[in-house]
Formats: C-alpha cells, structure tokens, sequence
C-alpha cells in the first residue's frame, strides 16, 4: 500500500485584526515545517524569486526536494514552555502595503508598511554559506517571528 506525500503548502485562516483605530487582515502561520499560501509572497519578495517558482520549489518538496525549509514560527508574548499563541502576519494581498529596502554589507532588510502602521513588519534577509536565511519580525501588538532557511 503506498502512502500519499505530504502536502507542505496549506491555506489558514484568515483574521481582522485591530491595532490602535487601524484595521488589518492577517493570517495565520503554522508554527514548524508547513508553510501558509500567504507566506510566499513574504519569501519570494525577500529572496527576488517568482511567487509561481516559489509556490512550486514549496510543493516539489513532498517529493523529497527541499529548497525553503521552515525552522519555526514563535510569538514573543507567549510562554514557550504552557503556551501555544498563535503566530499572525499581516497578508500582504488583502491589505495596502508599500514598503523599502536597505541594502547593507552582508545583509538586506525589507521595512513593510501596512496602511499607516510604519514599518510594522520587518523581513532581514543574510547569505550564508550555502544557504540564505530569511527571518520576519512582526511589531507589537502580538509581537513574533518566523525563521527560514533557503538553498536558493
């Protein structure tokens, strides 16, 4: 009997968020290993790929193929150890971003503005040998992060 390959691309939820008089929609980021559509076009805009290419490098991984692996997905108001909050990032469709990049020696990081929230996601972006590592970091309130490794 063979077994089915595991699907790593999912869809999750999707929330209205309310930060100060300002009203966003996030969704929700599993925490280890499986990736949210939502999340490509976060990692295809801070490693410069196609959002299809990215889509497809995440679904060829059931097969064995790995090229962005996810590390983990923490919230930083919550106990690691009794805890399980959940991780929210702001979905860069549904809502109005703009955003700018900073480009340093060995590094580069992205300043996404959601609607009038300044700089209220930060994704860093730094080369490593063999491999680029991608962290987000999401402002207060619900302060988190997500840590990814690419072999791009």
């Amino acid at each position: 009997m063979a077994t089915l390959p595991v699907e790593y691309l999912r869809t999750t939820r999707l929330f209205r968020e309310k930060i100060g008089d300002v009203e966003i929609i996030s969704f929700e980021v599993p925490v280890h290993k499986y990736f949210s559509r939502n999340e490509i076009p976060y990692l295809a805009t801070a490693l410069d790929v196609d959002f299809r290419k990215m889509e497809n490098l995440i679904t060829d991984m059931k097969y064995g193929r790995v090229a962005v692996e996810k590390l983990w997905a923490y919230r930083m108001d919550a106990d690691i150890i009794r805890e399980n909050k959940k991780v929210l990032l702001p979905d860069l469709a549904s809502n109005p971003v703009d955003g700018e990049v900073e480009e340093f020696e060995d590094a580069k990081v992205l300043k996404i503005h959601v609607g009038p929230l300044k700089e209220y996601v930060r994704v860093f972006v730094r080369p490593r040998q063999g491999f680029r590592e991608v962290v987000v970091y999401r402002k207060p309130p619900h302060p988190a992060f997500v840590r990814y490794v690419a072999y791009l």
